[in-house]
């Protein structure tokens, strides 16, 4: 399989904690041969530059030294023994904007951004990217944690997974309470009303199961390990609570075109309340 991603891309906004992100960054790179560029966005009032960074206003138009944000880069990325020439662009204000300027709607860029719960909520609301969201200064991953939802998408995105991270434990989770009923749509606002509300047991009990042997056969062709979640509180805290509780330290997450189970809000509240990184993939 290809590398669906020819370009990494760090997106950062704070000088003083762009280290984790380099070192995933220079790391995916190398492994898969990526080209390795650099946007840092300075926003003003949610980020501080130390004064160092600062230029004097009397005789520059810019509140900051670009050139001494450039050094300092390619300091940390010198010494993480990255030697291929880095594009490094420091800009002023708005991140979505930048990013999609940036982007020019290319699907094989990977942007790899620090968590920032304003500026992600916009970044994965309003872009068409993939997004690796780094909450922790972990240095490397033992577990993934894919939630699917049965489709075509997800064979595509665990295949993508599995190429991005070859060496580490994939597990997949599956709530079959979010499967799409076309007879429960409703057209006019594309809402999805849950099959445990609208469906009597009987019928329920029979849907639950296939999905139960459809979701086997899935870790069994992909040799995963994986939960079928059972009901217990409410959809979305059920989804939550098992991720909390699950040994991964990254959770891969994939936006459907149709608000399903996997809806960029959905993936936007996971993204709030879990404290683990992630990876939105748009692909």
């Amino acid at each position: 399989m290809n590398h669906i991603f020819k370009r990494m891309v760090v997106v950062a906004n704070d000088i003083e904690n762009i280290d984790t992100l380099l070192e995933k960054a220079v790391a995916c790179s190398k492994q898969h041969q990526t080209t390795l560029e650099v946007l840092f966005v300075h926003e003003e009032p949610l980020f501080k530059l130390p004064d160092y960074f600062l230029s004097d206003e009397k005789i520059s138009k810019s509140k900051i030294d670009k050139n001494k944000i450039k050094k300092s880069i390619q300091e940390k990325l010198t010494a993480l023994n990255y030697n291929k020439t880095v594009s490094i662009l420091v800009l002023v204000d708005d991140t979505l904007d930048q990013v999609l300027e940036y982007g020019k709607e290319n699907k094989d860029i990977l942007f790899i951004t620090a968590y920032h719960k304003e500026l992600n909520r916009k970044l994965l609301q309003k872009s068409p990217y993939s997004f690796w969201i780094v909450k922790n200064k972990i240095k490397s991953y033992n577990n993934i944690l894919l939630p699917i939802d049965l489709n075509e998408k997800s064979v595509e995105v665990i295949k993508a997974t599995k190429h991005i991270f070859p060496t580490i434990q994939l597990e997949v989770v599956h709530d079959y309470r979010f499967t799409l009923d076309m007879d429960l749509m409703e057209d006019e606002h594309l809402k999805i009303t849950p099959i445990v509300s609208s469906i009597d047991i009987e019928m329920n009990q029979e849907r639950k199961e296939k999905q139960r042997l459809l979701f086997e056969n899935y870790k069994r062709d992909f040799n995963l390990k994986g939960e079928f979640l059972e009901e217990n509180k409410g959809l979305e805290d059920d989804l939550i609570e098992y991720i909390n509780k699950s040994k991964s330290e990254l959770v891969v997450m994939y936006p459907e075109e149709i608000e399903l189970f996997l809806s960029s809000s959905l993936i936007i509240k996971l993204l709030h309340r879990v404290p683990k990184d992630f990876l939105v993939l748009n692909i």
